[in-house]
């Protein structure tokens, strides 16, 4: 629902992990906006977004029973859903994640948590999404650990244009908000980036 994207896109900018103005992205091009889930960093806003969260999967992936979180920022996002969803309804959802490098000592390896093992359903949870390669990456490196392919992928922001060539439904993508709906927001609010937002998601050139 648009209402339930315009609250979180609220939260997002009270909490400066949405942020508006003229940036230059990691792939050259320029944004009237930029996304930072590092910014959502204290424990009362953890659990605020932890909500979010919890209530997505309750909506979109009622059968998963393992959350995902990939390093390094989907790690916090997946245990604050995961502590959310066991507080707040009682689904005790096991949680795994990765480190950067593999380790040699102590525990060892790339995993760290709870081991998937055939039957789970894994939903990956993590900040953005941008081109989708690093979504296939994380589904790719869990299939060939535990040789189980997650059912799908929470985010909180899909930031990707509408000619990006994503494909959405093999990766399962669920989002809290996207394009259409930041405009959306953005217009309501009489916001003066609200049309370049739109040229952004189009492809167009600011």
């Amino acid at each position: 629902m648009v209402t339930d994207s315009f609250k979180f896109i609220r939260f997002l900018v009270r909490e400066g992990a949405l942020r508006f103005g003229d940036f230059t992205l990691k792939s050259g091009d320029r944004s009237p906006f930029f996304i930072d889930l590092g910014s959502i960093r204290t424990g009362r806003a953890l659990s605020e977004l932890g909500v979010f969260l919890a209530d997505a999967l309750d909506r979109s992936f009622r059968e998963a029973n393992v959350l995902f979180g990939p390093a390094y920022k989907g790690i916090s996002l997946a245990t604050a859903a995961a502590v959310t969803a066991a507080t707040r309804t009682g689904r005790d959802l096991a949680l795994t994640f990765d480190r950067k490098e593999s380790k040699d000592h102590g525990e060892g390896g790339m995993f760290i948590g709870y081991k998937p093992v055939a039957g789970d359903r894994i939903v990956i949870v993590d900040d953005v999404m941008s081109s989708g390669g690093t979504k296939v990456a994380s589904m790719d490196a869990i299939e060939r650990a535990f040789g189980v392919r997650p059912i799908g992928t929470l985010v909180t922001v899909d930031r990707a244009r509408r000619d990006a060539g994503i494909d959405r439904k093999a990766l399962g993508i669920v989002s809290l908000a996207g394009l259409p709906e930041l405009h959306a927001f953005l217009k309501a609010d009489g916001h003066p980036l609200a049309d370049q937002v739109m040229s952004f998601y189009l492809g167009g050139k600011l």
